[in-house]
Formats: C-alpha cells, sequence, structure tokens
C-alpha cells in the first residue's frame, strides 16, 4: 500500500469513528501516551549471587499537575504488595527502583526513590519494603512468604488532574515541590475539590538491570488512553482504582495486518475497528474489567528466540495478563479464562509452535514443558505474570528447570525444543476451553451498543468506510510482555585491561488477534 492509500485508510477509520460518537472508550495508546501505564515485569530476583534491579520512571507530559495510583503486583496472583498516591508536577519526571530488602532470596523486593516528587505517604530514605498482607491467607502451595514480593508487575493509573491549593502544593519551585504535607494530611474531600477527570499524557520506562552479571535491558510500558472520564481520586490506603475500574466499560480495538476476501467492490479489508461496549452478565465481574481486558486481548504471542552456542545465548519471554486477577477465583473462572485458581495457579492450555531461521517448524507438546503444574494440565501458564525459559538441550543451558535462564524468574515454565534449532521465532497460542471459538465462549460485547468500522479496498471508490452493528467476541487471552536475550563473549579484551562482554536486550512481543462479529 502506497502512502496515499494508507494515509486514506487511517483518515476513514477517524471518519467511521465519528459515525458511532465520541464517548470516551479506553484503547492502547499506539503513541506510548495515556491515563494508565502497564509495566509488564519488575523482579529483585538473585541470578546466582547477583541480584536483579528494576528502575521506573513515569513522565507527566503536559503542564497539569497530577494525581496517581502506583500499584505494585506480585506476578502469581496479582495480589498488590504496595500502593501509595504519587503526584506530579507539570512536566515532571518521577524515578525509583525496586531492589532485594537483603542478599538472601527468601527477602522482600523493597522501592526507594531520591526523586522530590511528593508520593504519600512518604517513601522512608531507605526504602519500603513490599507486603504479603493480601495474600497470606492464600493455599500454601502458591506461596506466603515474602519471596513471592520479589517479582510481578506494576500499574500507574491517573485518578485526577490537579487545580486550586492541592496542584500549588506538589507543583515543584526550583525542583522541589511547594509543600507535600498538604496531600499526606488533607482530607480525601479536600482533594477531591480541586480534582478534574484524568487528562492523560502519561508515559515512562522499566529497566530491568543486574549490574554484577553485566546485564541491562529496558522496555516501555504499555499506555491505556481514555481509561475514564470522571475523576476517580482515592486516598491512601486505598488499592482502587484498577485496571477493573475502565469508566464507561467501552473499548477501542484497532485489528490490522491482514487481507480478507470479503463481498465488497474491491474484495477485500485492509483493517477494522472494533467498538465494543460491555454489559458484564455476571454479578461478581465488572463491565470495566470486560472492557480493559479487550484491549489486550491476543489470540497467540510471537517473538524471537536466540540461544546461539557460540555466544551462549538465553531467552526468556515474559507473560503478563494483567487483568486475570478479576476474572478467576478460587470458585469461578470468568470467560475467556476456563480454570479456576488453585494453589498452583490458574492454569491456562497454551500451544508452543517454534521456527529455526530457516523456515524448519515443530510443536513443543506437553511433556516437553517442566517443571509440569502438580494440578494443571501439561503445556500450560499458570501465574499471572509468567515467564517462558526457553531451553534446547545444549551445554549452556541452566539445569535447574525452576528458575528461568536470564531473569531467573521462580514464577516460570521452560519449554524444551529441539537442540537442532538454536534460534528463530515461535507462537505462544492461547488453547483453552473458552480462548478458543471452536469450544468456548469468548470475551462478548454488548452486541446492540457495539459497531465494527471495516476499512476494504471498496474505500478509495467510496471515500466511506463500512461500519456495521457488531456482536464482537474477542478470542485469547488479555495478554502483555516482551522478550529478553542475552549474550554472553565471556572476558574480552580492553584497552584498559580485561572486562565483561554480557549484553542483554528486551523487545516487544508482536501479536495474533482472533475476533469475530
Amino acid at each position: 500500500m502506497n502512502t496515499f492509500k494508507r494515509k486514506a485508510l487511517f483518515a476513514a477509520v477517524v471518519a467511521g469513528l465519528g459515525t458511532v460518537g465520541t464517548a470516551e472508550a479506553v484503547f492502547i495508546a499506539p503513541n506510548r501516551t495515556g491515563q494508565a501505564l502497564v509495566y509488564p515485569y519488575y523482579t529483585v530476583q538473585n541470578s546466582g549471587t547477583n541480584s536483579w534491579n528494576t528502575y521506573i520512571s513515569v513522565v507527566n507530559t503536559t503542564t497539569d499537575a497530577k494525581a496517581v495510583k502506583v500499584r505494585i503486583l506480585e506476578g502469581r496472583t496479582s495480589a498488590e504488595v504496595l500502593d501509595f498516591n504519587l503526584f506530579l508536577s507539570p512536566n515532571d519526571v518521577w524515578t525509583a527502583a525496586i531492589i532485594p530488602s537483603d542478599a538472601t532470596d527468601g527477602s522482600a523486593g523493597r522501592i526507594i526513590t531520591a526523586d522530590a516528587s511528593c508520593t504519600a505517604p512518604a517513601i522512608p530514605t531507605d526504602g519500603q519494603p513490599f507486603r504479603n498482607t493480601q495474600y497470606v491467607a492464600q493455599a500454601a502451595g502458591l506461596g506466603r512468604d515474602l519471596a513471592r514480593t520479589r517479582e510481578g508487575y506494576i500499574e500507574i493509573i491517573e485518578m485526577a488532574s490537579l487545580t486550586g491549593a492541592t496542584a500549588a502544593a506538589v507543583t515543584h519551585d526550583n525542583g522541589v515541590p511547594d509543600d507535600c504535607t498538604v496531600v499526606r494530611t488533607n482530607s480525601t474531600t479536600d482533594i477531591l475539590a480541586d480534582s478534574l477527570p484524568p487528562g492523560g499524557g502519561l508515559t515512562g520506562t522499566g529497566t530491568l538491570i543486574n549490574v554484577n552479571n553485566g546485564m541491562d535491558a529496558g522496555y516501555k510500558p504499555e499506555a491505556l488512553d481514555a481509561f475514564s472520564d470522571s475523576v476517580i481520586y482515592t486516598g491512601p490506603g486505598s488499592t482502587s482504582p484498577a485496571l477493573a475500574d475502565a469508566t464507561p466499560p467501552t473499548s477501542v480495538v484497532f485489528n490490522s495486518g491482514y487481507t480478507i476476501p470479503v463481498a465488497l467492490v474491491g474484495g477485500s479489508i485492509y483493517a477494522t475497528v472494533y467498538r465494543s461496549e460491555f454489559v458484564s452478565p455476571f454479578t461478581d465481574l465488572s463491565s470495566g474489567a470486560m472492557a480493559a481486558a479487550s484491549v489486550f486481548m491476543h489470540e497467540s504471542v510471537l517473538n524471537e528466540y536466540v540461544l546461539d552456542t557460540g555466544t551462549n545465548s538465553l531467552t526468556d519471554w515474559v507473560v503478563t495478563q494483567p487483568i486475570k486477577n478479576f476474572f478467576v477465583s478460587t470458585a469461578t473462572a470468568f470467560p475467556p479464562y476456563s480454570n479456576v485458581l488453585t494453589d498452583s495457579g490458574a492454569c491456562e492450555v497454551v500451544e508452543f509452535t517454534y521456527f529455526d531461521r530457516e523456515e524448519r517448524s515443530a510443536t513443543a507438546g506437553g511433556i516437553d514443558f517442566s517443571p509440569l503444574p502438580p494440578s494443571g494440565p501439561a503445556s500450560s501458564i499458570c501465574w499471572e505474570s509468567t515467564v517462558l525459559s526457553i531451553r534446547n538441550g545444549a551445554d549452556h543451558m541452566p539445569t535447574d528447570d525452576a528458575i528461568s535462564g536470564v531473569l531467573a524468574s521462580r514464577n516460570t515454565t521452560s519449554i524444551n525444543i529441539t537442540d537442532t534449532f538454536e534460534n528463530g521465532w515461535a507462537s505462544l497460542r492461547f488453547a483453552g476451553v473458552n480462548a478458543t471459538p471452536a469450544s468456548g465462549v469468548g470475551l462478548v460485547a454488548d452486541a446492540a451498543n457495539s459497531q465494527a468500522i471495516s476499512v476494504g479496498s471498496d474505500t478509495y471508490a467510496t471515500g466511506l468506510p463500512v461500519v456495521t452493528p457488531s456482536a464482537t467476541i474477542f478470542w485469547g487471552l488479555p495478554v502483555t510482555g516482551f522478550m529478553v536475550r542475552t549474550f554472553s563473549n565471556g572476558t574480552l579484551t580492553c584497552s584498559s585491561g580485561s572486562c565483561q562482554g554480557n549484553y542483554a536486550s528486551a523487545f516487544d512481543h508482536a501479536y495474533r488477534n482472533l475476533i469475530t462479529d
């Protein structure tokens, strides 16, 4: 498609959206700024005797002061291990590091910051350790100790744009907020009086760094825009808002990258925008959770792997399901999920198909996944933030299946592929009962108030996209994440002596979507 046609395509999509209204509808922002940020992974796990740390930043790219909720969630069931309020000055950048409390494998993670921006409560100079309060009563098999806080993911959600005395108090003067005690001591009612609906414009970074191993890998968080059209401020001590609070419960999903023959003048569809409203049929599942889940829904996760013997390369895939905990409990699994939470996790069946760089392919079967979950099906992932450790049996592969090769994750599943495949790409397909149209329910939008806006080759003849009512169903599971690969070249000769030749890089996943209407 040439540049002129590409511009015409996007113009047609925008025109189509205008025909179905302009109400707030949550979407993953392609420009990576928004009202809510999802950082798919943090870790302070030990790799041998060397610890990973995680650095995070959040940037306020607007001229408004903002109140945001920082939610740090462990990776097994998304239990909060620490929540607090952060107040951003206009054009502010806030930074922090997540580090281990001590050198042992069993210590808690903790957050430290040297940043001046206001938090409520204040973060102590020596950092704030994470807590196991929310999961200490869960099944013993899930782990109740503080070691469980050492890896997970992070959500940062804008609650309000600030005005008046509250905005003045948190706004920096020569790099220092005017008076943080205002937001630490004033009542929620006082701050609400100075609050306007969220305005977006947040972005940030995550960095996984292991200084002694010579490894560093950075990523950008997912940005959700149009998350809420109203103030959602809560005071310190509240774990709300969460991703389930998308308001109104409506989403926009852009599905592109394919051509399907249809009965149109031009004979093909290039892209479809699904504007979907959700009305939950379940008492214990919010419509907002369904809307937020829809923007993360993917049938398959796609990425590369490198296991080269010459560079002792290793590859991990981070697969995080940031809203799974609102769909799954010990009693119920709402679609698109299929299995309830047990003492070994809520296990969802997957298929892992891989190729080398010369198009040869194979499929990893259940016997190739290790360790198998005690009460879960073979070939499954069971945690809400799982690290897939891809291995091929070469001599430099890790020998401990309970620890991933790159990130030293304990929430890991090892995938063993043939030892003749050193590099290539792979597809992780969600194959649970409710994730697939052959047998399941999927994530279903309200047919009466949802639309599919299709742009095909006929658009260039008519100038208009095809807009139809849509009983939209999203298949797969809500997921995000990235791949981390390493190259280890040993000790190199440098101009000043010897230096370490280890390198790491992170790359976002690609995806296949399956959406029916």
